[in-house]
């Protein structure tokens, strides 16, 4: 409650490289492996997630009798999964003024424009990323948040989420530490290998502290849930839905730090106040992560500074790519030549270098 209440049009390989016994593979659609003078002992399981895996290179000598060791890893553009996690609280009734209508606001009230905004949003894009919906608290409860998602992030999931908003009522408190908890738990109950995100949108300051009552207020454990998300490997991108200047602001901009992904403005959550807000909101925070220029790596290096990158044969410097969240993706900046190059289709061979004796931890 207020205050409380297709990523390429031409895709190109991306290539794996063992440079220790000069193994090289190449990651064809479907997960398909394939080299020269390579044979693999095992692939990859049906959702594309890296198995661990024995190479043998029959053209190459090594210490130990041309068995490569090491794990590899799968590099793909993956359309990313983003859970809408939605508040329900009482005040989403109300104007974005605050304003209190009898019976509700209808058509301008926070709910209506808000869900008018991910509706529109959702349609242009659900080809383009893996949305899914839940809501907060859940059911007709005030301050409980399920495991589950209203809708299971997927495809072409436009119609499933306007429907899942046309039938909830918002009524609850804010129990946004419950929920962010909840939404990872179910993000990593996902098993594709997909890159995950939580797009958390809220009017006011959380409540429902843990053995508290529905309006205890709950901030710093809330800040304290972004910051544990986030450090799971699944980002939060906070929206403020008429909160400028509020006493939210302290605390959503706290969140939207400890998320992973501030604006670069202040403040660094994203603030809404109309459907044409969110809207703008929305379509920014799906580019960021439908980046054509981040290359998923299925699992976290074990050695960071052992990972090389190189772009159509040559090497580059770490200082013209970075890991992504987590550390489990690699992102070439969406201003720079390189990402250029890739969205033209001038630069289509990204090749991944992981020596032997090194892996990746899922």
């Amino acid at each position: 409650m207020s205050p409380r209440n297709s990523f390429f049009s031409a895709s190109p390989i991306v290539t794996l490289a063992l440079v220790t016994l000069g193994c090289s593979f190449e990651t064809r659609p479907g997960g398909e492996l394939s080299g020269s003078s390579v044979s693999a002992s095992r692939g990859l399981t049906d959702s594309g997630a890296p198995l661990n895996r024995g190479y043998t290179n029959s053209g190459a000598s090594s210490t130990d009798g041309g068995t490569c060791g090491s794990n590899s890893f799968t590099a793909n553009h993956l359309p990313p999964d983003l859970l809408i996690v939605l508040d329900r609280s009482g005040s989403m009734n109300d104007d974005a003024t605050g304003m209190t209508c009898p019976g509700g606001c209808g058509a301008s009230s926070k709910w209506a424009q808000m869900t008018n905004a991910i509706n529109s949003v959702v349609a242009q894009t659900e080809a383009k990323v893996r949305w899914g919906l839940k809501l907060f608290a859940s059911g007709g409860q005030a301050c409980t948040v399920g495991t589950s998602a209203e809708v299971p992030v997927g495809p072409m999931n436009a119609g499933a989420i306007k429907a899942a908003i046309g039938a909830a009522i918002p009524g609850s408190a804010t129990p946004t530490r419950a929920a962010e908890i909840q939404a990872a738990a179910y993000l990593n109950g996902v098993s594709d290998p997909n890159p995950k995100y939580v797009l958390l949108a809220t009017d006011g300051l959380p409540n429902c502290q843990q053995g508290g009552s529905p309006l205890a207020a709950d901030d710093t454990a809330a800040i304290a849930a972004v910051a544990t998300v986030a450090a799971m490997g699944i980002p939060t991108f906070v929206i403020g839905i008429a909160t400028g200047g509020s006493t939210a602001d302290g605390t959503l901009n706290m969140m939207a730090v400890n998320g992973g992904h501030p604006r670069a403005a202040n403040p660094a959550y994203f603030p809404v106040s109309t459907t044409q807000d969110l809207e703008s909101a929305l379509t920014v925070i799906q580019g960021m992560v439908a980046l054509p220029c981040q290359f998923q790596l299925g699992g976290v290096p074990t050695n960071l500074d052992a990972v090389s990158v190189s772009v159509g044969g040559q090497v580059l410097p770490m200082s013209d790519w970075t890991y992504g969240p987590g550390n489990r993706s690699i992102v070439f900046p969406d201003s720079g030549s390189i990402c250029a190059n890739l969205k033209s289709g001038a630069a289509k061979d990204v090749t991944i270098t992981l020596p032997c004796g090194e892996t990746v931890i899922p």
